[in-house]
């Protein structure tokens, strides 16, 4: 395997140090090259001229940092939020879209590139930073579908709106779909919402409101890494995390400088399995804490941060995505935007909606806490946290999906999340037998699974699409 200096000197990258920091929450760079104007922002997904568009191709890729030439800009009237977003793939096996929900901190270039295409397709790939020829496989669900990617509102070219809630987006994704239809002559009425830890709540509530307030519109199946059911009746909130995980999201909020970095860099590390961690270090069980002093950052495990798990690469391509238009301007997510997507994952907690009503609206919501956002981003379903690290649900939102909601997780992830994704499947497969699976990494992987292992979730990612045969919903 290259090492990371060989890597860099085979992309003739000027030679820079770099802090290893947190995607999206690392520390202000420098700005790149920018495109000579910013896109014209159409207004509820209608442009403000006729575009003749296509995707951008899979033979075209090299690094997701890339796309930012291609990015389109929507302004949804109802919601007052604007998007950017980027339409990938070659739709050789169907038009259907795969809608890419990011994670807490992350945008459009944080995604993995090899969870979504290989060599074959995207041959550029084999020369890029962080590319492992062990994650290469025969699929690219770039090649095969249509692959829509956007930043929350406070990313990039978009404003912070600080009523930004999970209903909300839920309705700007439909104008970024209609926009799509509109400009590159796409069908989009077949969808499949994916989202990664915060972005599995927002792919929920998007499959849970879309059939109502837009009925003609077909949400196919539900692809989650590391998700939760939300709506805990005692108010839990972080879901029995480490404790060094919610110290370090916590402290990331306020540290600065030298300290500041610290904390980005070993939060980002620790979605990667640490040295020595089994099945049984986690969550609350784990051991693992974390001191924040005026001068240091102090952990009680080794992180392990290296190229083999993919979580150099992972970091060095961050780095330099946020060196890269329009994201240097925010620095990735904003401040401001990652203060807001830390209240909307307590609010999922500790918070149940029972019922979707028109123009994306949650009704029938109930707090069983403290809400700091809105109550109506609270959770789909009623979930008992009493034992620590053995949540039950009583009550899922019935899901009028034609496919299945799959779950995928792992046993090494600090989050405690595959306690809560078992939890979600059997509670939503109360409601309709079937609807959920949870599928379990069968090795060493943790709450970056679908970047420590791009290819596997690829091939889960394609598997679940062709498997899941659509049915009335």
């Amino acid at each position: 395997m290259p090492s990371k200096s060989s890597y860099k000197s085979r992309e003739n990258l000027e030679v820079r140090t770099f802090p290893i920091v947190a995607v999206a929450l690392i520390a202000a760079l420098a700005a790149c090259s920018q495109p000579t104007s910013i896109p014209r922002v159409p207004v509820d997904g209608v442009p403000q001229a006729r575009t003749a568009a296509q995707p951008v191709p899979c033979s075209s890729l090299r690094y997701m940092r890339d796309l930012n030439r291609h990015l389109d800009v929507v302004k949804n009237r109802k919601t007052g939020d604007s998007l950017e977003y980027v339409l990938v793939g070659d739709g050789k096996k169907s038009d259907e879209i795969i809608l890419f929900f990011p994670g807490t901190g992350q945008d459009i270039a944080d995604w993995p590139m090899q969870m979504i295409t290989n060599s074959t397709y995207s041959p550029q790939i084999v020369k890029t930073l962080g590319y492992r020829a062990d994650e290469n496989g025969a699929t690219s669900i770039c090649h095969d579908y249509r692959l829509l990617f956007f930043d929350y509102p406070g990313v990039g070219l978009t404003a912070y709106r600080a009523t930004a809630t999970r209903d909300a987006i839920a309705s700007d994704v439909d104008a970024i779909l209609q926009r799509v239809g509109q400009r590159f002559g796409i069908a989009t009425d077949t969808v499949d919402p994916l989202g990664w830890s915060l972005g599995t709540s927002f792919a929920l509530k998007y499959a849970f409101l879309s059939p109502v307030s837009r009925p003609e519109r077909i949400v196919h199946n539900v692809l989650l890494f590391a998700a939760a059911p939300g709506g805990s009746r005692q108010a839990q909130v972080g879901g029995n995390s480490a404790l060094c995980i919610l110290t370090l999201l916590d402290a990331a909020k306020t540290a600065s400088g030298s300290v500041g970095r610290a904390v980005k860099s070993d939060a980002t590390k620790l979605i990667f399995p640490y040295k020595g961690q089994g099945p049984k270090d986690n969550g609350s069980n784990s051991n693992c804490t974390a001191t924040v002093s005026s001068s240091s950052v102090t952990l009680s495990v080794t992180p392990v941060c290296t190229v083999v798990n993919g979580c150099e690469g992972y970091v060095d391509n961050a780095i330099l995505g946020l060196e890269t238009f329009p994201w240097h301007r925010t620095n990735g997510v904003s401040g401001k935007a990652y203060d807001l997507q830390r209240s909307q994952s307590n609010d999922f907690d500790v918070a149940y909606c029972a019922k979707a009503a028109r123009n994306f609206t949650s009704t029938g919501c109930v707090a069983y806490g403290s809400i700091d956002q809105s109550i109506t981003n609270g959770g789909v379903c009623q979930t008992n946290t009493t034992a620590a690290n053995d949540p039950t649900t009583s009550a899922c939102d019935a899901f009028a999906i034609t496919g299945k909601i799959s779950i995928f997780e792992a046993f090494e992830d600090l989050y405690i999340q595959w306690t809560y994704d078992r939890a979600l499947a059997d509670g939503l497969n109360k409601t309709k037998a079937g609807i959920a699976r949870n599928v379990i990494y069968p090795g060493f992987a943790g709450h970056g699974l679908l970047i420590q292992h791009p290819l596997w979730s690829q091939n889960q990612i394609a598997s679940a699409m062709a498997g899941a045969a659509r049915v009335a919903p």
